[in-house]
């Protein structure tokens, strides 16, 4: 058999139509992905990844295999050297597999000169390690495979007739049916296991799921069945009149049959061999989603607007939005209807459109495109999609605006984020109650006018409620969270003790108090405050958990604006409020990952201290690296000129603005009186708390929104939004992460810890180099391939010449 694969391997690298096969292959791919401007152009794109060679190379396979194909026994039949084959004792099968292993080995050699590619991205990306190595070479590995089911449907298609121009276009119908006809199929059927299992028969639906890194036994399954398959059909046309050979072959297919069956009943577990699992569904949504199965009764729909013509940042964000629902629909027994859909496409007037979406709370986003000749062009898109079960529907926005990120890099954290957003949805549909939380009232805390903003945010989640503690022990344990925000009055012992034994009881606290308090009415009509500690009586229950709110304020270089009053002008100016932080989110932490910065004024620092052990300590706010501490009493005053004057006046770095707290506690009331007026019927004080959570915070700033005018004129405005800049700081996804941080028991926020690599190229690389690695990458490839096949027939022209 090695002599035919020899013979069979040197006949087509000597060939016409092989050097024909491996030129337009090569030549193609290095003009489209190099040279000419489209989405197909790596270089213009931008990322670090081989995604367009691969799924270019399975199109250009898919047309030119059956041109490679077409004579390997359609000529033998011609020139009957196959019955001269035949008279010898080699079996069909040896022939068919010899020619079918020596085009397989002739289109691997043309393909390994691709593999410059590999190094050029490598050249030219941000960083070491950008490239995910493993899933480049499962997709080189896919296209082998996928050219083995065209190479196995060539050979049948030319087995099926004399004339080589016949069995190329009939190689040609079988490899599109193979390819693309199944999944073309699936869009008829409105079932979505019917649709899956359709598209499934087809190459299409596994080779996207290998080239992304992603791979099960149904994908392996899928390349060796259609080869056997074809193989099978091969020789039953080869052999018709041999009827041991048929027998044999009856047996063989019987037993194929029966794989498949097995096959199909056996679990079909993916694996993700990306580096960073990126494709791994978590197990919460796993589980929440496979209810849907079970519940005939829940009919959800999801209509997915980012759809049209769409440039190459966003066409990723749709295609990762699009693979991330059917590999969560599998869970789900493909109940999900999902559709995408194009807003253009609705029956609205282009300019009603964004006024239409709106009020669907879609507002549109401004796409600015800039092509490589710096011309600038401008479309609405409308990065959305509605999450619907049965009458209920919530919006899901898929885009993150992270300040400070690239578009690139909020593209990448709009991908991750994709499971938590659409999971967050389902749940909070699908649930059957929500959970209760609770703000305290009666110690000067910010009135609820000022809160309304959290309220509404939060009311999406949970019933809010509000109210006085009393003297009840009991009285907190219906909520799941309760807040204290921003007070001004002392709490009494008994109040003080019942939020002890609340947390001892597992309950969870966000604490947003001020460690020093200012008048701001002094400040606006005086110009000058005077600032003291904020007496609230709760620093000894802080202390023993593990913190310490300090009685300061923190000025910070990174700050807001703020308009005052200059004698000389009639109109205000801004200058900047450095007791206005812009405070920065841990970006490693799953209550502040990929928020923005959040807003506030006159913030306090926190301590952290080594009382509670037992409980874990992550920062969650702080300061920038040029900061400095104003301890009170201090005057405050919009005196800027002499801290900007003060080259060395920010001498503090990083202090801790916001703090959360995981684990066990001890009671601050542990070897003390618990207080007369708590009423202790059928109480007992517990001194050490189960394993529960809390959050301190160095300011109720931070939850509080703004109102501007008066009476019916009146307007809630956003946490953390910013009047002088017009910018929504992250103050609202900050509060909203914190509680359900804190409320959740099941593990749905973990789904907010999932990371991807970021995957550039250097834009002033590809500048510098463009024409160097464009040349490269397309005068290597088709040199070597010229250089293989030119030695090979020089080799057999020599060695024959010789002869």
């Amino acid at each position: 058999m090695r002599v035919l694969i020899r013979k069979e391997l040197i006949s087509i690298l000597c060939s016409g139509i092989g050097l024909f096969f491996a030129l337009i292959f090569l030549l193609a791919n290095g003009l489209m992905l190099w040279l000419f401007e489209g989405n197909f152009n790596i270089l213009d794109i931008g990322y670090a990844s081989l995604d367009k060679f691969f799924s270019l190379s399975s199109i250009l396979l898919l047309l030119l295999i059956p041109a490679l194909t077409m004579r390997l026994i359609a000529e033998e039949k011609r020139t009957r050297t196959l019955d001269m084959l035949r008279s010898r004792p080699i079996s069909v099968s040896r022939i068919v597999w010899s020619k079918w292993i020596s085009a397989l080995i002739f289109v691997i050699i043309v393909i390994l000169p691709t593999l410059i590619y590999v190094y050029t991205l490598s050249a030219l990306s941000n960083s070491v390690g950008t490239l995910d190595i493993g899933v480049i070479l499962l997709s080189y590995v896919s296209l082998i495979c996928l050219s083995g089911v065209f190479i196995a449907l060539g050979i049948f298609a030319s087995s099926l007739s004399q004339n080589q121009i016949v069995s190329f276009i009939l190689a040609l119908l079988l490899n599109f049916i193979v390819y693309f006809g199944f999944d073309l199929l699936s869009t008829i059927f409105q079932t979505g296991s019917t649709r899956v299992f359709i598209a499934s028969c087809g190459l299409y639906h596994h080779i996207i799921q290998i080239q992304r890194g992603v791979v099960t036994i149904g994908n392996i399954w899928i390349f060796i069945n259609y080869i056997l398959i074809a193989y099978l059909i091969t020789i039953c046309i080869l052999t018709l009149n041999n009827k041991n050979v048929k027998k044999r072959l009856l047996t063989f297919g019987i037993g194929l049959l029966g794989l498949n069956i097995i096959i199909l009943f056996l679990p079909n577990t993916q694996l993700d061999l990306t580096l960073d699992k990126r494709y791994t569904i978590g197990d919460y949504s796993k589980e929440l989603v496979s209810t849907i199965a079970d519940n005939s009764t829940a009919k959800v729909k999801i209509n997915v607007y980012l759809e049209g013509n769409l440039n190459y940042g966003f066409q990723r964000l749709r295609n990762a939005t699009n693979q991330f629902l059917i590999d969560l629909n599998r869970y789900a027994d493909y109940k999900m209807d999902i559709s995408f859909i194009d807003p253009s496409s609705l029956h609205i007037s282009r300019e009603e459109l964004p006024e239409y979406m709106a009020k669907h709370e879609m507002p549109s986003v401004m796409l600015n495109e800039v092509d490589r000749d710096g011309k600038v062009s401008k479309q609405l898109i409308y990065p959305y999609a509605e999450v619907i079960v049965n009458q209920d529907t919530l919006q899901v926005p898929l885009l993150k605006n992270i300040k400070g990120n690239t578009a690139e890099e909020n593209l990448t954290a709009s991908i991750v984020n994709l499971e938590f957003q659409f999971v967050d949805a389902l749940r909070l549909l699908l649930r059957s109650e929500p959970q209760a939380i609770a703000f305290i009232e009666g110690h000067g805390e910010l009135p609820r006018a000022y809160v309304y903003d959290a309220e509404e945010a939060l009311a999406k989640y949970f019933f809010v409620n509000r109210g006085q503690i009393g003297n009840d022990p009991s009285v907190l344990d219906d909520f799941k969270v309760v807040i204290i925000a921003g007070p001004t009055q002392r709490y009494s012992e008994t109040e003080k003790y019942i939020l002890d034994q609340y947390l001892m009881k597992g309950g969870r606290i966000l604490w947003l108090i001020d460690g020093a308090y200012v008048s701001l009415d002094d400040l606006a009509n005086k110009g000058q405050s005077a600032s003291m500690k904020n007496e609230v009586a709760l620093d000894d229950l802080l202390f023993t958990y593990g913190v310490r709110i300090e009685p300061n304020f923190v000025q910070d270089s990174q700050s807001s604006q703020i308009l005052v009053q200059n004698h000389s002008d009639a109109q205000p100016v801004s200058i900047p409020w450095y007791y206005s932080p812009l405070l920065l989110p841990s970006f490693d932490n799953i209550i502040t990952k990929d928020i923005t910065d959040v807003k506030a004024a006159f913030v306090s620092s926190i301590d952290l201290l080594n009382k509670s052990k037992l409980a874990a300590k992550n920062i969650l706010l702080t300061t920038s690296q040029h900061s400095r501490i104003i301890p009170v009493p201090e005057m405050i005053t919009f005196d800027v000129e002499h801290i900007q004057s003060d080259a060395n006046y920010f001498k503090d770095s990083f202090l801790p603005i916001a703090v959360a707290l995981e684990g066990k506690f001890q009671s601050a009331f542990n070897n003390r009186l618990i207080p007369d007026s708590v009423n202790q019927q059928n109480h007992k004080m517990q001194i050490e708390s189960v394993d529960t959570k809390m959050i301190v915070v160095g300011s109720s700033d931070i939850i509080k929104n703004e109102i501007i005018g008066e009476g019916d004129d009146s307007e809630v405005l956003p946490m953390g939004y910013d009047r002088i800049s017009g910018r929504r700081y992250g103050n609202r996804d900050f509060i909203i992460n914190a509680i359900n941080w804190l409320a959740n028991d099941d593990g749905w926020m973990e789904l907010r810890s999932k990371t991807q690599k970021l995957n550039l190229l250097d834009k002033r690389l590809i500048y510098e180099s463009r024409t160097k690695y464009t040349i490269l990458n397309i005068l290597f490839p088709l040199c070597s391939i010229i250089l293989i096949l030119g030695g090979v027939t020089l080799w057999r022209r020599f060695k024959y010449t010789r002869k």
